[in-house]
C-alpha cells in the first residue's frame, strides 16, 4: 500500500477546520471556500459534517468558530501529555532499578498505547518496541493489566477491537482463557505476557489508576525470560512499586488541582 495515500475528503475537512481555527476573524463559508479553492457546494457539505460533529459552530450571521468537539480533543490530548510527563520519571526509575527496558502504556479508547519507553542498561536488550505501539491487548502485559480492571462492557469493547481480525474459533479460545486469567491478574496486581508475543521474552505489567480509581494504563518491564527466571519476585515487586508510585502521583496532582 502507498504510504502517501490519503483521503481527499478527510484532507479537505481538516484543511477547513484548520482555516477556521487560524483565521484572524471568524470567517463565513464563502471565505473558507475561496481561501482553500473549494467548490462552494463541497464547502457546505464539509461544514454540515463538521457542525454535526460539533467541531465547528456557526452563529446567526454565518460566522464560523471552533466547536466544543475541538475542546474535548484538546483536553484529552493535554491530559495524556501531562500524564506522560508526570510519570516518565517513574518509568526511568524502574529501568534504572531493574536494568531492564521499562514502559508506560495508557488507555486510549479501545487500545492500550505505549507512551513512554526507556531502554534497559543490559547488553542484551529486547528490540522491536516503540512509542505508539498498540493492539493485541489480549496478550500484551499492559493490555491485560488494563483489561483486568475494566467494567464488563468496557472489557468486551476492548476485546472486540483487539480480536477483530482473529478467527472465530481462536477468538473463543482466547476469550475463555482470559475469563480465568484476568480475575487472577486483578487479585495479584500484575499481568504477564510470557512468550505470547515473542518467544523467549517476558513482559510484566501492573495497572495505574487515576484519582477516581479508574484504570488509566500500566507500567512494566520487558526482559528475556532467562533473566526473569533468576529473580522473578524482585522484578514483580519493582513493577508493583512503580505502579503504586504512579497512582500516588496521579492522586496527588488531582488533590492539588481541587
Amino acid at each position: 500500500m502507498d504510504n502517501n495515500y490519503t483521503l481527499q475528503t478527510v484532507e479537505r475537512a481538516l484543511s477547513f477546520l484548520e482555516y477556521v481555527a487560524t483565521a484572524p476573524v471568524p470567517p463565513n463559508v464563502r471565505d473558507v471556500s475561496k481561501a482553500l479553492d473549494l467548490n462552494i457546494t463541497t464547502s457546505y457539505h464539509l461544514l454540515r459534517t463538521l457542525v454535526a460533529r460539533d467541531f465547528i459552530k456557526r452563529d446567526d450571521d454565518g460566522r464560523l468558530e471552533l466547536g466544543d468537539g475541538v475542546a474535548v480533543l484538546a483536553q484529552n490530548y493535554r491530559r495524556h501529555e501531562s500524564v506522560e510527563q508526570l510519570l516518565a520519571p517513574v518509568v526511568q526509575q524502574l529501568a534504572a532499578s531493574t536494568m531492564e527496558t521499562s514502559f508506560l502504556s495508557l488507555r486510549e479508547a479501545q487500545n492500550v498505547v505505549l507512551k513512554v519507553l526507556v531502554e534497559g542498561s543490559q547488553r542484551l536488550r529486547v528490540a522491536g518496541l516503540y512509542v505508539g505501539l498498540s493492539g493485541h491487548e489480549y496478550r500484551r502485559a499492559a493490555g491485560k493489566a488494563v483489561l483486568a480492571h475494566l467494567e464488563d462492557a468496557e472489557r468486551r469493547a476492548m476485546l472486540d477491537e483487539s480480536l477483530a481480525s482473529t478467527p472465530v474459533q481462536l477468538r473463543k479460545a482466547i476469550t475463555k482463557a482470559l475469563e480465568k486469567e484476568l480475575p487472577l491478574t486483578a487479585s495479584r496486581g500484575w499481568s504477564a505476557d510470557d512468550g505470547q508475543t515473542e518467544e523467549g521474552i517476558i513482559s510484566i505489567g501492573a495497572p495505574v489508576f487515576d484519582a477516581a480509581g479508574s484504570v488509566l494504563g500500566a507500567v512494566g518491564i520487558v526482559t528475556p525470560i532467562f533473566r526473569m527466571d533468576k529473580s522473578p519476585d524482585a522484578f514483580r515487586e519493582a513493577v508493583l512499586a512503580a505502579a503504586a508510585e504512579a497512582t500516588r502521583l496521579l492522586k496527588n496532582v488531582a488533590i492539588l488541582a481541587t
